[in-house]
């Protein structure tokens, strides 16, 4: 029988997969990527396999580096996104923990939020397994799950793990900022009044800390953002550019070109 996790009462002693055959999966997300998610209903393991970018959590964020692990818990609300530097490739799963066959509800060790596995080259290997598990077809969901529930073992019990540290408090909010409303951010010299800090310290501490200048980053966020309204939405370019703060519908244009290669109309035609 596999050991129980017994880091917090109730322990478990298995997992249950969800939305099978999609989860568990492995993804190589595109350039300016963007996630936004609130878990519902189950536990949410994201691993970091390659890649660099940022993720938000309970008012905390992190830089994304490979071997970082998340455990998301029921009713958090989660944004990452690539900006810059290689893009992020990362494996998930939907799950619910069981103990002796039924699912356990509560009071579990979980969220874990930003931790690291010390030896990627293992962690590599475990995750393989459990995707060469995932595709050897139904009769295989009793032994993925005790696979997975290994892995799960190991993130929970490993004393090796350290916390990756977040952001500083004010370059977090920062970029928390640019994220979700880059259209208020009309100057960075504003953004660095707002926050009480010079703009030559706060240019110098967010390219250190973030890995690209302030400005640069809020562009990034504004074409990330006029991609998706150009792919879930029917608003017009003009309207598009006017929701992300743009009076010039041209110089949106321009700008979203050259991030894309595309004008928004061919984008969105799928040119």
């Amino acid at each position: 029988m596999a050991r129980r996790i017994k880091t917090l009462e109730p322990a478990f002693d298995g997992v249950r997969l969800l939305d099978r055959p999609w989860f568990p999966y492995l993804c190589t997300e595109v350039e300016n990527w963007q996630w936004k998610a609130t878990v519902a209903g189950h536990y949410n393991l994201w691993v970091v396999l390659s890649g660099e970018g940022y993720l938000n959590c309970d008012e905390s964020t992190y830089r994304l580096r490979p071997g970082m692990f998340f455990v998301f818990s029921p009713g958090q609300r989660i944004f990452a996104a690539h900006y810059s530097g290689p893009r992020i490739t990362r494996f998930a799963a939907h799950f619910r923990p069981t103990l002796s066959g039924r699912e356990v509800a509560s009071g579990l060790p979980f969220p874990i939020l930003a931790r690291e596995m010390k030896s990627m080259g293992r962690l590599q290997r475990s995750i393989e397994a459990i995707m060469r598990q995932a595709f050897s077809g139904p009769e295989q969901e009793e032994a993925l799950s005790e696979q997975f529930y290994r892995l799960l073992l190991r993130f929970c019990d490993d004393r090796g793990e350290k916390a990756r540290p977040a952001l500083h408090p004010a370059i977090a909010r920062a970029v928390r900022r640019m994220q979700r409303d880059a259209a208020t951010v009309r100057t960075i010299d504003e953004l660095a009044r707002e926050l009480g800090i010079s703009r030559s310290h706060f240019d110098r501490e967010f390219s250190r800390q973030v890995g690209v200048a302030p400005k640069r980053f809020l562009l990034s966020c504004r074409m990330a953002a006029a991609r998706r309204l150009l792919e879930s939405t029917d608003l017009r370019v003009g309207e598009v550019a006017g929701q992300l703060g743009y009076n010039d519908i041209y110089f949106f244009s321009r700008q979203f070109k050259s991030f894309f290669g595309l004008s928004p109309m061919r984008y969105r035609s799928g040119a």
